[in-house]
């Protein structure tokens, strides 16, 4: 039923199928009940009295709507090449800005979040030719992670497990390659810093700013959003060029406020795209000796 039901998705014309997606979104709203009151209440604690009820249920329907045309648009990523999508996402400067970064000839960390499209972000690069690797956390249902898998490599997204060691990426980034990284969620088993992300501390990961430290790769925020007649456009946030000034751990706690306050700066213009299920202030302070010394990079 399942591989049936893919090969529908990958066969509908790209217009259909997002309509479609918007359509499962709305239901998935009506029915994820547990995951709507999170969306909710998340979406109240960011932006407190600036909005009214009517704009946050708004935007939480959005937010449900935009993920399900993310998940369904993943099933017709073995249909895509460069030309194509080129064809319905503005790309700008991004292919110049991301030669003249790797021809510096650290590598490149591009730090994404989980908006608009991030999925098909890494393939737009990788499909032009970059040598891109992907961080991402092992599916632990092995026929999912397989087929996921799959349609990653299908637009020539190679991935590195989160749970390997540093040195694979190091290596990686040593050879000129490309890392994309989502850091933008809570993970309280890795390593992390309390910045502020909507005026709350948020437990966030001190990796991408570690790897950087580490290989002397810029940082570069970067972002896929969604816009109007089922079209993206790529955003570019300012290039981070971590430095240690005084101590290793200010240097790690000033570069990890400056990319997660870029992703905050995008998700705050579009905050319909973002998903707002996750538990992002989950982590509290008090739960937590030291920020320095939780399990892994």
């Amino acid at each position: 039923m399942a591989r049936f039901s893919a090969a529908i998705l990958y066969i509908l014309p790209r217009a259909m199928l997002l309509s479609l997606a918007r359509f499962l979104g709305r239901i998935a709203y009506r029915l994820c009940i547990k995951d709507r009151k999170k969306t909710l209440r998340n979406l109240k604690l960011a932006f407190g009295n600036t909005k009214t009820e009517s704009e946050i249920q708004a935007i939480a329907h959005k937010v449900f709507e935009n993920l399900a045309q993310t998940t369904l648009e993943v099933a017709q990523f073995p249909k895509l090449n460069s030309e194509k999508v080129e064809a319905f996402v503005e790309i700008g400067d991004a292919y110049e800005v991301y030669h003249q970064l790797l021809s510096e000839g650290k590598g490149l960390i591009a730090l994404t979040s989980h908006i608009g499209n991030w999925e098909l972000l890494g393939g737009i690069f990788t499909l032009k030719g970059f040598k891109g690797k992907g961080i991402v956390k092992k599916i632990y249902y092995e026929p999912y992670h397989r087929w996921i898998e799959k349609l990653r490599l299908s637009i020539k997204i190679q991935t590195i497990d989160r749970d390997q060691s540093s040195k694979e990426i190091l290596t990686w980034l040593a050879q000129g390659g490309l890392i994309g990284i989502l850091p933008d969620q809570d993970i309280s088993e890795l390593k992390g810093v309390f910045v502020d992300f909507f005026g709350t501390p948020a437990y966030t990961p001190v990796s991408p700013v570690k790897l950087s430290l580490a290989s002397g790769a810029p940082l570069l925020p970067i972002f896929l959003i969604r816009q109007p007649n089922d079209r993206y456009k790529i955003v570019l946030g300012k290039v981070i060029r971590p430095i240690i000034k005084t101590t290793r751990q200010e240097a790690i706690l000033e570069y990890t406020r400056q990319w997660m306050g870029s992703c905050e700066s995008i998700i705050r213009q579009h905050p319909e795209q973002w998903g707002w299920m996750h538990d992002r202030w989950k982590t509290k302070k008090d739960e937590i000796e030291n920020t320095e010394l939780p399990k892994r990079v």
